[in-house]
């Protein structure tokens, strides 16, 4: 606009030199035109300014724009991490079994000469694998409140009795007795005993159901002596 103005102040004074009387000094093109060009070449200088600050911005938003596209990534993958951790989380949480001593034929197991861990091979349920069917042992995935209970039974004049241990400490048992308080006109059927515990267990545990030295534990095609136990919470 500075220029626009400056050609036309000096357009003006050309214009009047021509009404002018003899003698009035005439305009200099010569310094006009070296101010037009001084003039377009500050205009050219501003203009290269304005180009390199456009190009730097430019630059500036692409570099925006490709840390916004990691920061994108990234919130991704944690998100996926964090999902996976949570359904390995809630996986880890889902604990629950429940079996009984026999297979298919009616047999006793025992008498033994000492505490005996009773393997309960018929499993209808293992959710979580923590219950081994080869050995009788639960085994505490992660630490917290865990429930378990246990049937036995026995048969005729047999008495049985089991007790529930964690590690290698007793917590509660359950007994049948079937001997001097038997007499020959009791029914001499099926009985049982139960008994139920929370405990609290650390992560790896051990906890299993023992059978009482000299005596037995009976069962059969029913499954009626069992051993059961699930995950109440985490802690």
């Amino acid at each position: 606009s500075e220029l626009v103005s400056t050609f036309h102040t000096f357009s003006l004074s050309g214009s009047e030199s021509k009404h002018e009387r003899p003698g009035t000094p005439q305009v200099d093109l010569h310094c006009i035109l070296k101010y037009l060009h001084a003039a377009l070449a500050a205009l050219k200088s501003k203009v290269s300014v304005l180009e390199q600050e456009t190009e730097e911005q430019k630059e500036e938003l692409e570099n925006v724009t490709t840390w916004r596209e990691q920061k994108k990534d990234e919130i991704s993958t944690l998100k996926n991490n964090i999902e996976d951790n949570l359904k390995q989380q809630l996986q880890a949480n889902k604990v629950a079994f429940s079996a009984s001593l026999l297979n298919e034929t009616d047999t006793y197991t025992g008498p033994f000469a000492i505490l005996t861990t009773l393997v309960f091979k018929h499993v209808v349920t293992n959710i979580g694998d923590a219950y081994n069917p080869q050995t009788g042992v639960f085994t505490a995935p992660l630490r917290g409140a865990y429930h378990f209970q246990w049937c036995i039974s026995s048969y005729e004049d047999e008495t049985t009795a089991a007790v529930l241990v964690k590690n290698d400490q007793q917590v509660f048992s359950a007994w049948e007795y079937r001997g001097f308080f038997t007499t020959t006109n009791d029914d001499m059927g099926v009985s049982s005993a139960s008994n139920g515990a929370s405990l609290l267990l650390e992560e790896g545990d051990a906890v299993s159901l023992r059978l009482f030295p000299l005596c037995v534990i009976f069962d059969y095609g029913l499954h009626i002596s069992s051993f059961s136990g699930h995950l109440l919470f985490p802690m």
